[in-house]
Parts: C-alpha cells; structure tokens; sequence
C-alpha cells in the first residue's frame, strides 16, 4: 500500500489503459525515460523562440502527458502548441515546476500498488 498523493497526475488514467501494473509501470518508465529529453528540448526551443519546434515538442509532450493523466500539464501544452502555430506568445510561467511535479508523481506510481487496474 502506499501513501503517495497525487496532484499533478491521475494514475487511474493510465491504469485503465494498460490493464496491468507490469505495462503500467513499463510505460511509466516509458515517460520517465523520454519525457525529460523531450521537456528539455521544448524549453531550448522556447528560449530560441522557435515557433515550429515548439509546436513539435509540445504536441509530442502532450501525448506522452495525456496517458498518464496530467490533465493540468496537457492543456497547457495543448495551449502553448495553438499559440506556436499561430506564432503567438505563450504563458510559460511554471511550466518547468509543473512538469518536474508530473515526473516526481509518475515516479512515485510505478511502484504505488494501492493502484488498482
């Protein structure tokens, strides 16, 4: 059993896809593995005011998000991908807080074993 809190993510949206805690925890460690490399390409491409790779980076983040459950995180790449292709400023305020809390949370899951498929 564990005592995790979850915030940043719902680990229940990724159970009910991968059916089981082993494809579970092996996409958990899925996104720990490339969503760190992929954030920090998106924040390069922000610093550089790269309108295309910011939408590239931020819609290949949003997927990876989406699965497992960081709602929160999903609609503010989904936000900073509309305003990359329509070359407009984004808020980016916290965005770096936020995705090292969906990181923190996601490690956190893999070995939660109150979550129930």
């Amino acid at each position: 059993m564990s005592t995790a809190t979850y915030h940043a993510i719902d680990p229940a949206v990724l159970m009910r896809l991968a059916g089981d805690h082993d494809t579970f925890r092996a996409l958990s460690q899925t996104f720990m593995t490339r969503a760190p490399e992929l954030f920090r390409q998106l924040a390069e491409a922000l610093r550089r005011h790269d309108h295309a790779a910011i939408g590239r980076h931020s819609h290949a983040l949003k997927g990876m998000t989406t699965l497992v459950g960081a709602a929160r995180l999903s609609a503010r790449l989904q936000a900073l991908e509309l305003a990359a292709h329509a070359q407009t400023p984004a808020d980016v305020h916290d965005l770096d807080q936020l995705f090292d809390q969906v990181l923190a949370e996601v490690t956190a899951s893999v070995d939660d074993d109150a979550i129930q498929a």
